[in-house]
């Protein structure tokens, strides 16, 4: 009897190993595809967003000077209280896509 409780215990053990390890699995190939959607998401949501009240290009100078967050963050909730419509998740996203603007984002602004 206590040989089946010592081969239950650790055959559980076994099965809680392997769900972890192909969970991890899981979460690193999903971690994998993830910049290219965020960096699509970031360049269609800097658009859509900043582009509703007035051209995209408006925000150029400030992404080349590599304004922070905290700075990006004033700026979103000002535009928030202009009238633009985020969600505070959107808000939060928008102000780290501009904050740190990959080359999609950058590409919205015209060469100099």
């Amino acid at each position: 009897m206590r040989n089946l409780k010592a081969t239950t215990a650790h055959m559980a053990k076994t099965a809680r190993n392997v769900f972890f390890l192909v969970g991890m699995a899981a979460a690193a190939a999903l971690l994998q595809a993830v910049p290219a959607q965020a960096s699509e998401e970031c360049q269609e949501l800097v658009r859509n967003k900043c582009g509703s009240c007035h051209f995209v290009t408006y925000i150029c100078p400030r992404i080349a000077k590599g304004k922070g967050a905290m700075s990006w963050s004033g700026v979103v909730k000002d535009m928030v209280k202009e009238g633009m419509a985020a969600t505070e998740q959107e808000q939060e996203k928008i102000v780290r896509c501009l904050a740190e603007p990959d080359a999609k984002v950058k590409a919205l602004c015209p060469v100099k």
